[in-house]
């Protein structure tokens, strides 16, 4: 079985057209082949990426059933298919939707996982900083060394993650000219 990505090329003139492509595939693909996706299915529901495509995944072992229909059924203009590498992207923790880039904000509900940098300012995924020891935490881009703290509390009110999910400190002393 394979990881199978649906891309819908995103319509700026109209973002909700693209929820409606990706909607019609999933349901041709249903209707019209021996792919398991459940239209209905939370598990296969439509995310964006990055750049506001919208996408919808599922598991497959047979990816050439899946391009037939998205041939035959005039997806091919603004459809595209992948086969993701496990691993790939982060899953957001408050609405599930798996972005194939490592982000800080989420690119479907922009819920903020992580702050900035303190030192570059710079949006950088979690699981892109690079462990030293416990909290402390190596920023590969500007290379100083941060801590990693949960946002407490982790919940508000209603029950909802608290933005950012971590909070990002310098641990590096100031050098005494910056004082």
């Amino acid at each position: 079985m394979q990881r199978v990505r649906i891309t819908i090329r995103h319509n700026p003139a109209d973002p909700a057209d693209d929820l409606r492509w990706a909607a019609r595939a999933r349901r041709d693909l249903w209707a019209h082949s021996p792919v398991e996706v459940n239209p209905d299915s939370p598990r296969h529901g439509t995310h964006r990426d990055a750049e506001r495509n919208a996408y919808f995944e599922f598991a497959t072992d047979r990816l050439p059933e899946v391009q037939r229909v998205l041939r035959e059924f005039g997806y091919s203009e603004r459809a595209r298919v992948e086969v993701m590498q496990e691993g790939e992207g982060t899953e957001c923790v408050n609405c599930g939707n798996i972005s194939p880039q490592m982000t800080a904000v989420c690119p479907n509900c922009q819920f903020r996982d992580i702050d900035p940098c303190p030192y570059c300012i710079r949006e950088v995924a979690r699981l892109a900083y690079a462990s030293v020891a416990g909290d402390l935490f190596q920023c590969p881009i500007c290379r100083h060394r941060v801590r990693f703290q949960f946002n407490d509390p982790l919940f508000d009110a209603d029950g909802h993650y608290n933005q950012p999910l971590v909070r990002v400190s310098p641990a590096e002393a100031p050098v005494a000219h910056d004082l």
